[in-house]
């Protein structure tokens, strides 16, 4: 390996007591201030983002990368999953699963565990990074937005056992690249709407 898995189990150590997680599973609370409940306002924000695009032509740029960037990023995340096949915390017998700790460029068995790495949960919050890029000033808030919520549900997803410390940092170099790349492809019309008064 490279050597980032010894970081990985040190980290999540901090979570694991020998038997159980620090966070609980299912736990109702945990779920709705770091799962349900974020995802869900991530989704109204797209409902709302299209409202905007259809009846506000002046923000339909914006509207549209921001979309873009909602749906890319978590999208991308999971699909990766097929090539990465990394299994979770929880999969392994390190943490009372049932397979090894096999590492990302590793041969791994047939029926291995492959939903892990990048971490699609926590890519929905990092995907707000987005709104770094269409703000006129002050646009460290638009890149602290994604990364504060997508670190609350990225970290949540570790102290249960569902991500390594890794797959949420990839998760978010990845989430930056893309709407990047967006931003790019679009920086004409971003650029003319970030520039109006209106």
């Amino acid at each position: 390996g490279l050597g980032g898995e010894a970081v990985d189990l040190w980290f999540q150590a901090f979570f694991w007591d020998g038997q159980s997680w620090l966070v609980p599973h299912d736990h109702p609370l945990g779920m709705v201030l770091a799962y349900r409940g974020p995802k869900g306002l991530i989704i109204l924000a797209a409902v709302g983002l299209i409202g905007l695009a259809l009846f506000r032509p002046r923000r339909r740029a914006r509207s549209l990368f921001l979309l873009a960037c909602f749906a890319l990023v978590p999208i991308v995340s999971t699909q990766l999953r097929a090539v990465t096949h990394m299994a979770t915390p929880l999969d392994l017998k390190l943490y009372g699963g049932a397979h090894e700790h096999l590492l990302l460029f590793q041969a791994k068995p047939p029926g291995y565990p492959c939903h892990a790495f990048p971490a699609g949960h926590a890519s929905g919050g990092f995907a707000l990074m987005a709104t770094y890029w269409i703000l006129a000033e002050r646009r460290w808030r638009g890149l602290a937005l994604g990364l504060g919520v997508g670190a609350w549900m990225g970290f949540y997803q570790v102290a249960r056992g569902e991500h390594f410390l890794s797959h949420t940092l990839a998760t978010a170099l990845l989430a930056w690249l893309l709407c990047a790349g967006l931003a790019w492809a679009m920086r004409g019309p971003l650029a003319r709407e970030v520039s109006s008064p209106n």
